[in-house]
C-alpha cells in the first residue's frame, strides 16, 4: 500500500520493525488501546518502511486531518493483518493449524 503525504508518497506494510518503533517511541509494550495508540503506530508504519524520508508526528497526524483516506487505508491494512494472523491458530498439540 501507499499513500501520500503532501506530495511524497510512503510505502506501507506491516513490518516487525514498525512495532519496535512503536515501542521505542512510547516507552511501552506493544498494545493498542487508545486511538492515541493507533495513530502512533500507522505512524510508526510509515517511520519503518522508508527510512530515507523524514516525517514528523505533526506532519503525520496534520496528512491524516486533511484526509480521511489515509486513515481508512491503515486500518484496512490492520485488519487485513490480524487476519491473516489469526487464520492460523495451534491446536491442542501445538501444531499450527488453518482457521476454518
Amino acid at each position: 500500500m501507499t499513500i501520500q503525504i503532501q506530495e511524497e508518497s510512503y510505502s506501507i506494510k506491516y513490518t516487525l520493525r514498525a512495532l519496535f518503533i512503536y515501542e521505542k517511541i512510547t516507552g511501552k509494550t506493544f498494545k493498542m488501546e487508545t486511538s492515541l495508540d493507533q495513530y502512533i503506530f500507522f505512524y510508526c508504519l510509515a517511520l519503518a518502511n522508508n527510512p530515507d524520508k523524514p516525517l514528523t508526528f505533526e506532519t503525520f497526524i496534520n496528512a491524516c486531518d486533511n484526509s480521511p483516506k489515509i486513515v481508512a487505508d491503515f486500518q484496512k491494512l490492520l485488519m487485513d493483518e490480524m487476519q491473516q494472523q489469526a487464520a492460523f491458530m495451534k491446536d491442542e498439540q501445538g501444531e499450527i493449524k488453518k482457521k476454518k
